[in-house]
């Protein structure tokens, strides 16, 4: 059978990025790496006995390498030793023609990210190392816990350990492209703001979200216009997690505990918020089912020496007019 292609010493040092045909697309390293580790799955690819091979693993960030498990036998372990590509994808937004012309159909495009890293397939056999990747990823997966940690010499585990393979990606270089209009001239990217919003499609929010990020420069649509100093986020995302569940407790001390706010955070309805000039979070606001009581509710905390200010009511109004429950007039915010 013959052995597959591996990497020496000289390609792993000289192996820079090739040329994107739009640069402006080009993800920083440490963003592409955020959201390989955020890719709920990644696809790895190389080739076992010269045929080219595509599997779906879940893979966890180690010392800089990328790590999964699997069987001991099978096509994964032909390709150990050998290149291989981990990537991972995510579409953002479906842009029919008709936002942009009502006959021409080639104005029809998406919106999406992309990763792909490149590296070497190395096979783990030191016991403790393998079972400190399988507890990082029980606890990247399983993050409520309610599993026993793993450890190499616990006698619950040491035989799973030894028989499973644990391999990791070690990287060579990692290429993202965010396709997000930045290559739009600013009405152009206004107007497209608009277009999803008002669509209104699952999804859409984020997408306007993810957008406007990538554009910085360009002027808030009018949905999106908060209060001197703030930036409104019309879909926030777990990274402003902590700092929401802060906010929301400094604004009801003791109303609920932060884990049953985080919770309500991450099931909720719609979420969106604020941001000051450094990116921190100053506003959160969010409409979840409340599942004591079967109703509707909704929570807006801003930073205390906001309260005085029209910043709650900015974020209330984006709330009402998120896609997700617009028309649900619902409970009073609280």
């Amino acid at each position: 059978m013959p052995r597959p292609p591996t990497l020496n010493d000289e390609e792993i040092m000289h192996d820079p990025a090739p040329p994107m045909r739009r640069e402006v697309f080009r993800m920083t390293d440490d963003d592409a790496r955020a959201f390989l580790r955020a890719a709920p799955f990644v696809h790895l690819a190389g080739c076992a006995a010269g045929r080219p091979v595509l599997k779906t693993v879940n893979v966890v960030e180690l010392d800089g390498a990328w790590w999964f498990h699997g069987a001991v036998a099978g096509e994964k372990t032909a390709m150990l030793g050998g290149p291989v590509v981990l990537a991972a994808e995510e579409l953002v937004a479906q842009l029919p023609s008709t936002f942009v012309d009502e006959e021409r159909a080639c104005f029809a495009s998406a919106l999406y990210r992309s990763v792909q890293l490149h590296g070497a397939l190395e096979r783990v056999d030191d016991p403790a190392d393998k079972a400190r990747a399988l507890h990082a990823l029980m606890v990247r997966f399983q993050p409520e816990g309610g599993f026993r940690a793993i450890t190499h010499d616990d006698p619950v585990y040491a035989g799973e350990v030894k028989g499973v393979l644990v391999a990791r990606v070690v990287p060579l270089r990692i290429d993202g492209k965010a396709k997000l209009a930045q290559n739009k001239q600013p009405h152009e990217v206004r107007a497209l703001l608009e277009r999803l919003w008002r669509r209104g499609d699952p999804g859409d929010a984020r997408a306007v979200a993810l957008i406007a990020a990538a554009n910085p420069t360009v002027e808030a649509p009018g949905f999106l216009q908060g209060p001197p100093g703030a930036r409104l986020c019309c879909a926030l995302e777990p990274a402003h997690l902590d700092a929401a569940v802060a906010l929301h407790d400094q604004a009801a001390a003791g109303a609920a505990a932060p884990e049953v706010v985080r919770r309500r955070l991450l099931a909720s309805l719609a979420w969106v918020g604020a941001v000051d000039h450094t990116g921190a979070l100053i506003g959160s606001a969010h409409r979840y089912l409340d599942r004591a009581t079967g109703a509707l509710a909704c929570h807006i905390a801003v930073a205390p020496t906001l309260r005085a200010g029209p910043l709650a009511d900015a974020l209330a109004r984006l709330l009402a007019d998120h896609p997700a429950v617009r028309g649900d007039r619902g409970p009073a915010p609280a």
